[in-house]
């Protein structure tokens, strides 16, 4: 090889070099705490908690509904019992 194309090939390490070291500070500069991708997901955390908290309110709300209609089944389930005792007299059977 001569000394030429030696030249020429050490440059063109060089430019490879010095590209590679450019494209590595972008992407730290991308990445550290205040970079962009660092920032997408903090963007992407605080939507996901605010459709967490919705979807959890409403959860609740749901679970109170359900609560609220378990005991009024309760509570028509025991009025049944008393009408169906009082019209076929099963509560007073003899136990013997």
């Amino acid at each position: 090889m001569s000394e030429q194309e030696q030249n020429k090939y050490i440059n063109q390490l060089r430019r490879q070099l010095t590209n590679a070291a450019e494209r590595i500070k972008t992407l730290e500069l991308d990445i550290e705490p205040d970079g962009r991708i660092s920032q997408a997901f903090g963007v992407l955390e605080d939507h996901i908690d605010t459709h967490f908290d919705r979807v959890e309110s409403r959860f609740d709300r749901l679970e109170s509904r359900l609560d609220r209609m378990e005991h009024q089944f309760n509570q028509l389930q025991a009025k049944l019992e008393v009408v169906l005792d009082a019209i076929t007299g099963i509560g007073d059977l003899p136990e013997e």
